[in-house]
């Protein structure tokens, strides 16, 4: 069944009494059909509906509802829940401050310089890169040279070299002082937020406004290590000697407790703000905005405090985030509280391409044959000694590993006697005897894990330890999170290398069917894809929109991982936008006709999405002609114009310029333009109807589209200029008034 277009008319009517000074005198407004629903799964919809506000200081669009945070609401951000039914506006939250100090471990601090002087930061996360090169993660504000009082950028900082942790603020000292092990490196990646938003500006975030930089580390100068330290051992200068914990993998925060290392406060413990982060997911930081999550602590014992930027925020082994700002703040219970805000790790990886590894590619894996140990009798320091004594003499072999699986060698007598090694590993160094009387000793090695056996060969032949890897275990689940594609994109996600992943997925309870779009990929169904080199893998996402709950598996060395669920949300593809208009020159007597008139028909917008008409040019004696109306299920919304006064038609002569726009549009999105231009009869005194039924006198057409069903409402003159009727339905009320010649 053809679905029904949605339009409204205009009815324009002339005034000619009164003594109507105006050019347009309003009647009633729009009539309320009240508040619609804002499309927050549509990044476009957020960001028109942000443009309208001012003083945004935080937002989130979660859980199927838009928060704005602002300091005090005004009419623009009050309008805005007025407008949309799952818009909230929360006031009290205020801009935060950047917490680079103006004033390798993760936590550790570092100096910058800027210009004619510096400042402090802390280090986030160590590890290396995908090319196994060593980097840091860190802030992003401090790779910049911020202006205190406007807040704008004045260049990039240069990386100085570590600060000595004897004398940082953790340490009770007032830092600034260097290490003397020399520059840490370079910047590389970095990023501050986005376009600065000063007080009375209309910039909103963008979704990749993210607080977050690479350190390109000197690796001649510095070991990166991947643990965070607690801070315990600073008066010795050494911040690795003791950590909090090592550090294993990147991930995203859990709710509830976090900790933190950073020079100027060292190792801190709060809780995560609950009730804010379930509304915002984007703060104000020095005039930007930050993605990220927040944190609480008790007045006067912050979690951070300037000169802890870049600092690690994490979980148990697992990096969340670093630090990016704080500042003063009152909570849910009007309790003042510190707040800190943290630019979440998963997030700014993801957003900038940037990848981080916590495992040393110059080290050896435990449990690779190639690489576990092969072991052979050298008399002169090298990783195995052996010696033997022949004719019932022991023979002594000691391996000395460090960090190998197991080595082990033995030499047996001349009688082909043989002797088996033993070898202790766990990153120790592996001892092995062996008789030389036929007596035989078994060995088993525990390295990380892997099993290694050693055996001896006799007359000098070498020794080889062979290390199986655990094949009954099972891989890791594939890594892949909740994901919103357009019909027909790509999911994406990670597994183990050259391996297996099937994923089976199934509607969530809202996937539409009948998409015009082709199927890629049923509504239900399996797929299996293997993974590249690196782990990661794709595949089609079904082709009709909606919600799917998705699982995934990894298949690899004949072992099936535990289940990976998540939720994929497949949105309808943006149509071509399209502004027709018919027709484009109409005579007065047409014009002035309920059943003829101008249709407007715009295509391209969003379902539910409010559409707004506006004469934006026209004869000398018109100005501020507005309709609204909401795009149907095509994204499809119709309007019709049309003179009400047929007793004076040749008021309405002349052209009118058009611009339909959506509430959804984004700043670089243009409206929609047209135009159309009421003419004269051919007699000249544009009345009367001296054309067929049709209106073809003109060559005009019919009306273009007048057999379009109509919605709109019907208006009808009282008196001359004594204004309108409104009967029923939404439209503008207008009455028009020709202009006297004195």
């Amino acid at each position: 069944m053809q679905k029904k277009l949605v339009q409204s008319s205009l009815a324009l009517a002339t005034a000619t009494a009164l003594g109507l000074g105006g050019a347009f005198v309003a009647g009633p407004a729009v009539a309320d059909n009240g508040p619609q629903k804002l499309n927050v799964q549509s990044e476009a919809a957020v960001q028109k509906a942000l443009d309208k506000a001012s003083g945004v200081n935080a937002y989130g669009a979660k859980n199927g509802k838009l928060t704005i945070g602002v300091d005090k609401a005004d009419k623009n951000t009050e309008k805005l829940e007025q407008d949309f039914s799952n818009v909230k506006v929360v006031e009290g939250i205020k801009e935060l401050k950047a917490y680079a100090g103006n004033d390798l471990v993760g936590g550790a601090g570092y100096l910058v310089k800027a210009g004619a002087g510096g400042g402090a930061c802390s280090t986030g996360f160590s590890g290396w890169d995908a090319d196994g090169k060593p980097i840091v993660l860190t802030a992003g504000h401090c790779a910049k040279i911020i202006n205190q009082t406007t807040n704008e950028f004045e260049g990039d900082t240069i990386v100085n070299e570590t600060e000595q942790p004897s004398t940082a603020p953790a340490k009770g000292g007032e830092g600034g002082v260097q290490s003397g092990l020399g520059i840490i490196g370079t910047w590389g990646y970095h990023k501050y937020g986005g376009e600065l938003v000063p007080p009375g500006s209309d910039a909103q975030p963008k979704a990749d406004d993210i607080d977050f930089a690479v350190i390109n580390v000197d690796a001649s100068k510095y070991n990166v290590k991947t643990g965070v330290t607690d801070w315990s051992t600073a008066g010795e200068d050494d911040l690795g000697a003791k950590l909090a914990t090592d550090i294993t993998e990147v991930g995203a925060h859990s709710e509830g407790t976090v900790q933190k290392a950073g020079r100027t406060t060292g190792l801190t413990e709060n809780e995560t703000w609950t009730v804010y982060n379930e509304e915002f997911e984007f703060t104000k930081v020095s005039g930007r905005f930050v993605h990220g999550f927040g944190v609480k602590a008790q007045e006067g014992d912050p979690f951070s405090a300037p000169g802890d930027s870049g600092g690690g925020v994490f979980q148990g082994e697992t990096a969340v985030g670093v630090i990016s700002g704080g500042g003063p703040a009152t909570d849910e219970n009007g309790d003042a509280i510190d707040f800190s805000w943290v630019a979440d790790l998963d997030y700014s990886l993801e957003k900038s391409g940037q990848k981080i590894s916590f495992t040393d590619p110059n080290e050896e894996p435990p449990g690779e044959d190639d690489k576990d140990a092969d072991a052979s009798a050298a008399a002169d320091g090298e990783d195995a000694d052996a010696s033997a004594a022949a004719d019932g003499e022991d023979a002594d072999a000691s391996a000395a590993a460090e960090g190998d699986d197991a080595n082990a060698s033995d030499n047996a007598d001349a009688d082909a006697k043989e002797a088996d090694a033993s070898s202790a590993a766990e990153g120790d160094d592996a001892e092995a005897s062996a008789d030389a009387d036929g007596a035989e000793a078994d060995a088993s090695a525990a390295a990380d894990g892997d099993d290694a056996d050693a055996s001896a060969a006799a007359d000098g032949k070498d020794d080889k330890a062979d290390s199986d890897a655990d094949g009954d275990e099972k891989p890791e689940a594939p890594k892949v999170g909740d994901q919103t594609v357009v019909e027909g994109g790509k999911i994406t996600g990670k597994a183990a290398p050259n391996a297996e992943v099937k994923l089976t997925w199934k509607p969530a309870g809202d996937a539409q069917a009948g998409s015009a779009q082709a199927q890629a990929a049923p509504a239900e169904g399996s797929v299996t894809v293997k993974t590249d080199a690196d782990g990661n893998f794709a595949t089609e996402a079904p082709a009709e929109a909606g919600e799917y709950a998705y699982s995934a598996t990894v298949t690899a060395n004949g072992q099936t991982s535990e289940a990976a669920n998540f939720m994929v949300t497949v949105q309808a593809a943006e149509a071509d936008r399209n502004l027709t208009v018919e027709p484009k020159e109409i005579s007065a007597s047409n014009f002035v006709k309920e059943d003829k008139g101008v249709q407007i028909t715009a295509e391209g917008f969003e379902e539910g999405e409010n559409v707004t008409l506006e004469v934006v040019a026209g004869p000398e004696n018109v100005e501020g002609i507005t309709l609204e109306e909401t795009a149907n299920a095509d994204g499809v919304v119709g309007f019709s114009i049309y003179g009400t006064s047929a007793s004076n038609p040749e008021a309405y002569l002349g052209k009118y310029d058009l611009e339909v726009t959506g509430a959804n549009d984004t700043e670089d999105e243009d409206a929609l333009t047209g135009s159309f231009e009421v003419v004269a009869d051919e007699d000249g005194n544009g009345g009367g109807d001296d054309g067929d039924d049709n209106g073809n006198d003109d060559g005009n057409g019919d009306g273009g589209g007048s057999d379009l069903p109509r919605t709109g409402a019907e208006l009808t003159g009282l008196a001359a200029g004594a204004g309108l009727l409104l009967v029923g339905g939404a439209a503008v009320v207008l009455t028009m008034r020709r202009k006297k010649n004195n």
